[in-house]
């Protein structure tokens, strides 16, 4: 099994060059260094803390990839998600209370209901950040200035993971570990390191870095870079979606957000439940709270 800290490292790493996560631009430190307070800085929920983390080119491969993705995929679909997704997290915060009180959610196992508390204002905090982002809609995502969004947007993200991720057991530990992992430098010759990684309650494990520009990377996400880079063109050319596909996600989008409406001017218990009890009716296989 993977060392944790090098899983987590690399998918990060990987994630950005989809997405666009960074960390403050360093100069050429030594690479166990480098990797070090990079890994501090993703610890203490530095959302930035992977995009400076790219080499300049590899930012500009990004910007490329999301240009392209905003020039292709279909504006009401994707603003229209969003749209749901940013009236979920209304509702979470302001029906908390309905929510938690609700028949259906007393259902819940008692353990998952009092983690679910925990964290539920983090979460919803998170899903209103990304809501009401540059990145909610396409008109947006096409003059998104990525350095500047993840300075903002994703700061409050990815801290308010962090921090729900602390009320989560797994979670928590998994966390503990990032923060306490060790990185050392096993060897180096020119632009090529090994280091090695200990996290506790995990074999040390040891990879291979590269420097590009003055940043430390996993050595094989150098080698497969421009490959996945040009695999990502590619599969945009799937986002475009036939006419009547459209219609029906069109339709799914406008009956979520005719539920979430209903749920939102519930002005009791008792009409919150039977929102919610409408909505249960629409999902296939769900069922509704235990009888009495």
């Amino acid at each position: 099994m993977k060392n944790l800290f090098v899983r987590f490292t690399a998918a990060a790493i990987l994630f950005a060059g989809v997405l666009g996560f960074a960390a403050p631009a360093v100069a050429a430190e030594a690479p166990d260094v480098y990797m070090q307070n990079l890994l501090k800085e993703i610890s203490k929920g530095n959302g930035a803390a992977i995009w400076n983390a790219l080499p300049e080119d590899y930012q500009g491969d990004v910007e490329d990839l999301v240009e392209e993705f905003a020039k292709n995929m279909d504006a009401d679909l994707w603003d229209g998600a969003f749209k749901v997704v940013g009236k979920l997290a209304k509702v979470m915060k302001d029906k908390k209370e309905y929510i938690f009180a609700s028949e259906f959610t007393k259902a819940a196992p008692p353990p998952q209901l009092e983690e679910a508390k925990k964290n539920w204002d983090s979460i919803v905090e998170a899903l209103s950040t990304v809501a009401t982002s540059d990145i909610s809609t396409i008109a947006g995502l096409k003059e998104l200035d990525a350095e500047e969004f993840f300075e903002k947007t994703g700061n409050k993200v990815v801290g308010g993971l962090l921090k729900a991720s602390e009320n989560t057991p797994q979670a928590a530990e998994g966390l503990k570990k990032l923060k306490s992992a060790k990185v050392t430098l096993v060897s180096k010759e020119g632009d090529d390191a090994v280091l090695k990684f200990e996290t506790e309650g995990e074999e040390a494990k040891e990879e291979k870095y590269t420097l590009v520009d003055g940043k430390w990377l996993p050595a094989k996400m150098v080698d497969d870079w421009d490959d996945s880079i040009e695999k990502a063109k590619a599969s945009l050319a799937a986002l475009k979606i036939p006419a009547e596909q459209k219609v029906q996600i069109m339709q799914f989008v406008g009956i979520a957000n005719t539920l979430l409406d209903s749920l939102q001017a519930a002005k009791n218990q008792e009409e919150f439940d039977a929102a919610l009890k409408s909505i249960q009716g629409l999902i296939p296989g769900a069922g509704g709270p235990p009888k009495p």
